[in-house]
């Protein structure tokens, strides 16, 4: 059987210190036949001259091609585009700060094969390392670290994932079927490891490979990165987080709305099936659209109204969970630091615990 060609994409943007890297590690994949495909969104920076000149001096046996965004896209609509572009029977993604150790593609295609090419997506756990390279540590396992398969399957209900995000796949070190676009249309929402794990779960196989196959840039620029809990930069650092998750989960619960009435259509489902899921995306939907309209408005007023009409309508628990926004901002975030306070000193070492020297 021939090799199927995949598709390595990078998207970038504003990441001009650290995409030489990225785009040279796809590059040095080890798998053919391969096309590199490298897409920035926009740049406001060098990031895109940077691409130009690393992949100048290029003389491998990849096609490599380059697009540059007329306008920010975002995440989700910047896959969308990049996926007009791919030819590949399978689409590897990576960030523009990351890097893919050589054997990436190789090892993702031999899970692919080992599925009976049946997984729409596959990932890797990864390795953590900070800003200037050095490692962190390895994230991202699943299951039994001490398992020596190079890969399995993850199993979930959607109903399960609705109501937990799991199993969901690390988007750092994911890989997916153009399958998942072509069923379903484009994505609404930057978060697009939510959506596409979703969708997997839908129509495909969820497929884990157990090594770490990325390495995986932390920094301060990440939307994930957490400073500590007695830093006040990290209040400020988790509200606009949170704003910006609680608005993409919000679009994101929105595709998969669109994306269980696609399932119903085609037979997939049952109406029951349909309703049930439904039912539940909207009850989860219902915490982030309800916790953003708190924090985009600055009136206490206001947001005593969302409290009430969200009891009102009979979702109690939801109002009460949100009703901590109510608080004025400074009173809301002495509370926040308290509470990092307050765990800080009780996870705090015991001063009657005895060291114990490892050998």
């Amino acid at each position: 059987m021939d090799k199927p060609l995949i598709s390595f994409v990078i998207v970038t943007y504003n990441q001009e210190k650290l995409v030489r890297e990225a785009v040279e590690s796809a590059l040095a994949q080890t798998y053919s036949p391969l096309e590199v495909i490298i897409s920035d969104d926009a740049s406001k920076d060098r990031t895109f001259e940077v691409i130009r000149q690393t992949v100048a001096h290029y003389k491998g046996p990849h096609a490599v091609r380059l697009n540059r965004n007329d306008s920010n896209l975002g995440m989700g609509r910047h896959l969308n585009r990049v996926m007009e572009l791919c030819a590949g029977e399978l689409v590897i993604a990576q960030a523009g700060d990351d890097i893919s150790v050589p054997e990436r593609a190789e090892v993702t295609h031999q899970a692919w094969e080992k599925s009976g090419r049946r997984a729409t997506s596959v990932f890797s756990s990864y390795t953590t390392i900070f800003i200037n390279g050095e490692v962190q540590g390895v994230g991202g396992l699943r299951g039994d670290c001490a398992d020596d398969r190079l890969c399995w399957p993850l199993v979930g209900s959607l109903f399960q994932f609705l109501s937990s995000s799991q199993p969901v796949v690390n988007g750092c070190a994911h890989a997916f079927s153009p399958e998942l676009f072509r069923y379903f249309g484009p994505l609404k929402s930057d978060l697009e490891d939510l959506v596409l794990s979703f969708r997997t779960l839908a129509i495909g196989e969820l497929l884990y490979v157990h090594r770490p196959l990325v390495k995986y840039r932390r920094h301060e620029h990440n939307m994930s990165f957490f400073v500590g809990w007695d830093d006040t930069r990290s209040f400020e650092h988790r509200e606009r987080r949170l704003l910006w998750v609680n608005r993409q989960s919000v679009a994101a619960y929105d595709t998969m709305l669109s994306d269980i009435e696609v399932l119903c259509s085609n037979g997939r489902i049952t109406s029951a099936e349909r309703d049930s899921l439904v039912t539940e995306a909207l009850r989860i939907r219902r915490y982030y659209a309800v916790e953003l309209r708190m924090m985009e408005s600055r009136d206490i007023s206001t947001r005593f109204g969302v409290i009430f009409q969200t009891a009102r309508q009979g979702h109690l628990r939801c109002a009460l969970r949100c009703s901590v926004r109510v608080l004025p901002s400074r009173l809301y975030k002495a509370l926040y630091l308290l509470r990092g306070q307050w765990r800080k000193w009780r996870n705090r070492p015991s001063s009657a615990t005895t060291p114990v020297k490892i050998p």
